[in-house]
């Protein structure tokens, strides 16, 4: 695997901050021997978070309901509190992990770098890695992320910034850290979550914003042969915001990426969407 590009600066485990360059976690714990585990990340700009904290915190919950973990709402928010004291005025990559540890226990880790720097458009790849619709903890943001990695690995090995995966009957998915945009027939364009996507924060918001600002909005099953047609691709995530694509590896050697005719629009809603939430 590649190295860590955001390398951790701040580390709090069970609300104790280690140092980040120290061992903290023991190697008997589930959830460093087999993954067991949920996440959240979220930007922290300025010394203030995302406006979305609250949907983090609701989708952690979401998480931990599926996958056993025992997370009351709130809990993401509340221990943020306690966390932001040992941050700067400076923008910061933030994550919680919720890990499982020795008979049952739950541990909080909190971590944060450096947000990493913002890209003016993306390559993808399309992947052999393939999502199940059926899996019954499709929507759970979990560490267990080994299939992922390895798709994410090789798509940046062809020179990709992501991998591009697609369902067990071959429809568009998501990406491996990304969801997915297309824009066709003056319309966005999404995988529904019942394709075995992950309900991202930010997927959730764009959408939002955009019915908001009038634009039409369909979530349903796209076919791979849709990326063709398609007249722009975004990605977004709660770190890159919406990303657009300038090349699909193998399928568009060429797509409009920063200068797509329908990005401002987004982008413009997306901001005012983000604005009126943030003075609630």
């Amino acid at each position: 695997m590649k190295p860590v590009q955001d390398p951790t600066q701040i580390l709090m485990l069970d609300g104790q901050v280690a140092s980040a360059e120290q061992p903290s976690l023991l190697a008997s714990w589930p959830g460093v021997l087999r993954g067991e585990g949920i996440f959240e990340t979220f930007l922290v700009r300025g010394g203030v978070p995302s406006p979305m904290l609250p949907q983090h915190d609701a989708r952690l919950v979401h998480s931990a309901n599926l996958t056993g973990f025992e997370v009351p709402p709130g809990t993401l928010t509340a221990q943020y509190q306690n966390f932001a004291a040992h941050l700067d005025d400076g923008n910061w990559r933030v994550r919680l992990t919720v890990m499982r540890g020795l008979h049952e226990e739950q541990h909080f880790l909190w971590t944060a770098g450096a947000e990493p720097q913002q890209k003016e458009s993306v390559t993808l790849q399309i992947s052999e890695h393939r999502l199940d619709p059926f899996d019954p903890i499709a929507g759970a943001k979990t560490v267990s992320r080994i299939g992922l990695q390895v798709a994410r690995q090789k798509a940046q090995s062809l020179g990709a910034y992501d991998a591009i995966l697609r369902t067990i009957d071959g429809d568009l998915a998501e990406g491996t850290s990304t969801n997915l945009f297309l824009w066709m027939d003056d319309a966005l364009h999404t995988p529904s979550l019942d394709r075995g996507i992950l309900g991202g924060v930010t997927r959730q918001t764009v959408l939002r914003a955009c019915r908001a600002a009038n634009i039409p909005v369909f979530e349903r099953r796209i076919e791979l042969k849709e990326l063709s047609s398609a007249v722009e691709v975004y990605i977004t995530n709660a770190v890159i915001g919406v990303t657009p694509v300038a090349c699909i590896l193998q399928w568009r050697d060429q797509l409009p990426g920063p200068n797509g005719k329908a990005l401002q629009r987004i982008r413009e809603a997306y901001v005012a969407y983000l604005a009126s939430i943030t003075q609630i």
